[in-house]
């Protein structure tokens, strides 16, 4: 046990409400600036990817957007078997035809009877616009406009 002797505390001085100019009430939302949070800014390669792939010419449009066209790289942006890397939805795929460019966004992964990856499922999301549905196209390389649905040659 200690001998010494502690100091005594000094006395807590309470300023007056009259002495301090009353401040107007703000809302939280008003007081902080909107932030983003520390685990959103990620580098490229985490949980997104931006990829290319360079579509053939006798492809058409239609061609891409099925599931099945991405059978065989569906692996490399799908959950793999251990669980040690997650579905990459929402990566860009820059698609690339003698006939179009279109960026598109991976949506989703579809899954075969085992659960294996087999398809993706991708939605166009430019780099132009149909102005009378205004929805997304891709841009047609030589008219330099949107994207106009080809019919089917098969």
């Amino acid at each position: 046990m200690s001998t010494v002797a502690a100091a005594a505390k000094p006395a807590r001085v309470v300023k007056s409400e009259a002495a301090a100019p009353a401040k107007p009430e703000q809302m939280l939302r008003q007081v902080q600036p909107r932030k983003f949070s520390p685990s959103t800014l990620q580098s490229m390669g985490h949980d997104y990817d931006w990829l290319a792939v360079t579509v053939p010419g006798d492809w058409t449009f239609a061609d891409v957007m099925k599931p099945i066209a991405w059978s065989n790289v569906c692996t490399m942006v799908s959950r793999d078997a251990l669980n040690t890397r997650r579905d990459k939805i929402g990566s860009l795929i820059y698609a690339r035809s003698p006939k179009f460019l279109a960026m598109l966004e991976i949506t989703g992964v579809t899954l075969d009877h085992l659960g294996n990856p087999n398809g993706l499922n991708v939605e166009c999301i430019g780099p132009s616009v149909d102005i009378k549905t205004g929805e997304a196209r891709p841009l047609n390389r030589k008219t330099r406009k949107a994207w106009a649905d080809e019919p089917d040659t098969e």
